[in-house]
């Protein structure tokens, strides 16, 4: 792991709340104006049946168990949402914030802190 993806990580840490059962995640479009796909963190897994298409740029929303109307707010409006992009398999979101460091595989980041398995679910 380079240095920059360390402080990467340390910065998403920052950002991304734990995620216990129940937990949504919406991948929205960076305007808030489309829900591209939802998932709810079940027994460890987050399953997206829909997923956007490769290279799309998404706003990723973690909302916590039963939200409150105010944590919901909350988290539409916080300027720290994680941003990034569909990988080019379209499997994965690349997050991207900041610029200037290497994109940080989402899928990677939920299994390695939060023991949380992303995948889609096949057709």
């Amino acid at each position: 792991m380079s240095f920059a993806q360390f402080l990467l990580i340390g910065q998403m840490l920052a950002v991304l709340p734990a995620v216990p059962e129940g937990t949504e995640v919406r991948l929205v479009s960076t305007d808030l104006m489309t829900i591209y796909a939802s998932a709810t963190v079940t027994a460890g897994e987050l399953i997206f049946v829909d997923f956007p298409p490769a290279g799309t740029e998404v706003r990723v929303l973690i909302f916590p168990p039963d939200a409150a109307p105010d944590e919901v707010v909350e988290t539409l409006s916080s300027a720290r949402a994680l941003v990034g992009r569909i990988s080019a398999d379209g499997t994965d979101v690349l997050l991207t914030e900041p610029e200037n460091l290497e994109p940080l595989s989402l899928r990677e980041l939920l299994a390695r802190e939060h023991n949380v398995m992303l995948d889609i679910e096949e057709d």
